[in-house]
């Protein structure tokens, strides 16, 4: 006689295919009451996420992904985002006019990322006002072209 005790592991390579089958199936018949349940347990958690997602916020990991997001979703294109985020940490001098430069608000010493708006190219890292400088004078270079 054979041994046929499986672990969950092999059954599932054996049946994938009707597994999967049966879950679609499961979804399509089942749509508002697993709506109803997603819906139920968010609002249950709601706290627990809240707090979870402002504390993680707040670690390193949190402040990096969160400004790596920030810069895909402006159109920065760099081959190594985590790379780009280290030079953007190290560098406390604008690029180009030497000022001291941290993070924060305003214009005068805030910490910019410069890229090119229309390929997305990562330039540099600049002051707030060199970046708007170099912005208005790329403004200024495509009128004269089309002047031209």
């Amino acid at each position: 006689m054979y041994n046929m005790t499986f672990n969950s592991k092999e059954y599932y390579k054996l049946n994938k295919e009707k597994i999967l089958l049966r879950q679609k199936e499961y979804r399509e018949n089942n749509k508002e009451k697993i709506k109803e349940q997603k819906k139920n347990y968010f609002l249950k958690n709601k706290e627990t996420r809240l707090t979870y997602d402002k504390n993680y916020r707040q670690t390193e990991t949190g402040k990096k992904n969160q400004r790596i997001s920030k810069w895909k979703k402006l159109g920065i294109i760099h081959s190594d985002f985590n790379e780009l985020y280290n030079i953007y940490i190290n560098t406390t001098e604008c690029e180009l006019c030497d000022t001291p430069i941290t993070e924060g608000h305003g214009l005068i010493g805030k910490k910019c990322v410069d890229h090119d708006h229309a390929t997305g190219l990562f330039r540099n890292i600049l002051c707030g006002m060199c970046n708007i400088h170099l912005e208005q004078n790329n403004k200024i270079n495509k009128i004269n072209n089309l002047i031209k």
